[in-house]
């Protein structure tokens, strides 16, 4: 990832995602992930002299020499970390974390998730849906509770009767 990936006015980053020949596609990102790379470019510009330009990797390892950081290096990170405070955390993981907590979010469609992830197939998307039975309860429950327009019928719930007509035939 390159400095010119990142487009905070955009609110989003541009990624490279696996199978799709190296073409960078854009990607939504928090307010907060910009505001957090913004801290981080800060601290790097001060501590360590850095101030990555255009076309420049983004990220940088903290250790001297200073050098972009790469995948290897963010597992060997996390590797120590994990060591430190007796987790398993792995990249994977933090990806899976995103993926749920997007999915619980009834302001987006599982459409939506899978654009963010990067899933080829909608089917990969489902797999992060893990409803509840007492809350499909509680929806069905609401959705039949709702007043239906339905011309003839006074009030709640009612079947159509040209739905009924054609089901059950017209007895008249």
């Amino acid at each position: 990832m390159t400095v010119d990936d990142v487009r905070p006015g955009q609110g989003r980053i541009y990624v490279r995602s696996k199978g799709l020949g190296g073409v960078k596609e854009p990607c939504p990102a928090s307010p907060e992930a910009f505001a957090w790379l913004t801290l981080y470019l800060g601290e790097m510009a001060q501590v360590e002299g850095l101030r990555p330009g255009p076309g420049e990797p983004l990220w940088w390892t903290r250790r001297h020499p200073l050098r972009p950081l790469t995948y290897t290096a963010l597992r060997a990170i996390l590797n120590r970390i994990n060591e430190k405070i007796g987790a398993t955390v792995s990249v994977h993981d933090l990806r899976h974390t995103l993926a749920i907590r997007l999915v619980e979010d009834p302001g987006l469609s599982l459409v939506d998730v899978q654009h963010v992830m990067r899933h080829r197939w909608i089917t990969t998307t489902t797999g992060y849906l893990r409803p509840r039975p007492d809350e499909v309860i509680a929806k069905v429950a609401e959705h039949y509770g709702r007043p239906r327009h339905v011309a003839g019928a006074r009030t709640g719930w009612a079947y159509d009767p040209d739905d009924l007509a054609d089901l059950f035939g017209n007895n008249k």
